[in-house]
């Protein structure tokens, strides 16, 4: 471990994703004997982020899912994340980046328009430019959401489909190992969910 602390930043961040994907490998595999059927969500939208973040007003946030449904009514889903937020200390960016494991309940699954919620839990990654005095820091983060998904298309097997994914979440980030406090980022975003 003191190996792993003593990498950059881009090493550890490549670490915490290849534990989370082999963390998610039993509910994947679990879903495919059910189903078979994999989704990818890209999405884009918007982050308002709390002020320890050192970012100025609202920014762009960008970000892919890769789901699998696991039951008629439950979804399983990794979630990553990009925000480049602009920097109100000077003139560079800040990059806060988000990775989660995400369980959805859906309603209405089989219909045009299916409303679910989310909770997810993971991590927030900080990697400020080393001119501005803010560190890198990962903190433990979960997310509840709200959204739907609104069917756009359907092919004639019903086994590959199309639909517009608009979404709600509230990071909240637990700052226990660093100081100040514990933020709170609203997260709007719409994705094109694409069943394979």
């Amino acid at each position: 471990m003191t190996s792993l602390r003593c990498a950059g930043p881009r090493v550890r961040w490549l670490f915490l994703l290849v534990s989370l994907l082999t963390a998610y490998a039993p509910l994947t595999g679990r879903g495919q004997d059910r189903f078979g059927s994999w989704y990818l969500n890209p999405y884009f939208g918007g982050i308002t982020p709390d002020k320890p973040w050192g970012g100025k007003g609202s920014s762009a946030l960008f970000g892919l899912d890769v789901g699998m449904p696991v039951s008629q009514a439950w979804n399983a889903e990794l979630d990553l994340n990009d925000a480049p937020l602009s920097d109100r200390f000077g003139g560079e960016t800040i990059h806060l980046y988000g990775a989660a494991l995400v369980l959805q309940r859906v309603f209405w699954a089989n219909r045009s328009f299916a409303p679910y919620v989310s909770i997810g839990t993971g991590v927030t990654h900080l990697a400020p430019p080393s001119n501005i005095g803010l560190k890198s820091r990962t903190e433990l983060m979960v997310q509840p959401g709200l959204g739907a998904l609104v069917n756009v298309w359907k092919s004639r097997d019903c086994c590959r489909s199309v639909a517009l994914r608009p979404e709600i979440r509230l990071r909240w980030t637990h700052g226990w190992a660093h100081a100040p406090g514990n933020p709170v980022d609203p997260l709007y975003v719409l994705g094109l969910t694409m069943f394979l």
